[in-house]
């Protein structure tokens, strides 16, 4: 029997298979039913994709096991080796991706050079190469990691103050299963726009390629590599905790991403709140328990490690014990000594 969480899960990975594989018209309206039984979803509109807290934490318990890769991605040409050139125009609308998530995500957005705020079809024909009908050239972004409001100009030397974020980041994808999936699906998840934001640029610099608990790390060839070394990263801003959690998860349910399990329990907890009512961060007590708790993995790990902080609990235990009786007799013998009536019992 197909439970809701398999169901949610089945339906997204649908999304995912349907999505345009080649050349199309701009009309395009590639087949791409969502959750919950969405009707057809455009390749241009799929963040309406993105999972409800509940939803996101039974899609959570349905990921496959996680599929560390082996050698970092360096080996295989980084970024363009495993995902293509960036922000590739794959439902081949004429207009690349970058200037798609900036047209969806800005307000007051100008698609002209002419003065003033012009709409797409005043700009037609005037912009970029890469997007000549519907170049972004203008417009404010209300950024959801920081909670700042940034003014966008295409340019040089401004264009990065507003950057494109892969909410589950390309190296991260790479290093936790993308490395076995074909040349078409890595395409299709470094250009989705289920998995990506218009972000403040120092954020998502901030942000590198982390997860919510971890991060890859080093390379094969310095004898570094790791796939998952904490901490990890979350959004300054923590009023946008939950929505966060739940886009990730909804991209990794679509392309059947493991986690690893320090990442699965952060989007647990987090999850779990949120779809309690909360804002889905954590307590500092519920850090404490899971800095803990993974301080308590590492020591158990190492037996020798263990025996030597058992025989040292044990001696301060033996230490405290023996101070606490010396401070009881120190405190007997402070005390007044009461005369005691002679027992005349017996005689």
């Amino acid at each position: 029997m197909l439970t809701p969480s398999r169901l949610a899960a089945g339906a997204l990975a649908a999304a995912l298979a349907l999505a345009p594989c080649g050349a199309a018209s701009a009309a395009d309206t590639a087949d791409a039913p969502g959750p919950a039984g969405t009707a057809e979803v455009l390749w241009d509109e799929r963040d309406m994709l993105v999972l409800s807290a509940a939803s996101a934490l039974a899609a959570l318990e349905e990921l496959p096991e996680d599929a560390p890769a082996t050698v970092s991605w360096g080996e295989g040409g980084s970024r363009t080796g495993w995902f293509g050139r960036a922000w590739t125009d794959v439902d081949g609308d004429g207009c690349d991706t970058r200037n798609e998530i900036l047209a969806r995500d800005l307000d007051d957005v100008d698609f002209s050079r002419q003065e003033g705020v012009q709409g797409r079809d005043a700009g037609r024909g005037q912009g970029a190469a890469v997007c000549p009908d519907a170049t972004v050239w203008s417009g404010t972004l209300r950024d959801p990691y920081t909670g700042s409001v940034i003014a966008f100009q295409r340019g040089q030397d401004t264009s990065d103050a507003v950057q494109i974020d892969h909410v589950i980041p390309l190296n991260y994808l790479y290093a936790h299963g993308a490395w076995q999936w074909d040349e078409r699906k890595r395409l299709l998840v470094a250009n989705d726009p289920l998995n990506l934001l218009a972000v403040d640029g120092a954020a998502n610099q901030d942000k590198s390629n982390c997860g919510p608990a971890t991060c890859p790390a080093g390379s094969t060839e310095t004898g570094t590599w790791s796939t998952a070394t904490e901490p990890g990263w979350w959004p300054p801003d923590t009023t946008y905790r939950c929505e966060y959690a739940q886009r990730f998860v909804s991209v990794a349910a679509v392309y059947g991403l493991g986690l690893p399990d320090a990442d699965a329990q952060a989007l647990r907890q987090t999850l779990t709140d949120c779809a309690a009512g909360g804002d889905g961060v954590v307590s500092v007590p519920e850090r404490v328990r899971g800095v803990g708790a993974r301080v308590g993995q590492t020591v158990l790990s190492d037996r020798v490690y263990a025996l030597v902080c058992a025989a040292g609990s044990l001696l301060i235990g033996l230490g405290l014990v023996a101070r606490g009786r010396a401070a009881l007799h120190v405190v007997g013998d402070r005390r007044p000594r009461r005369h005691r009536p002679h027992s005349h019992r017996g005689r």
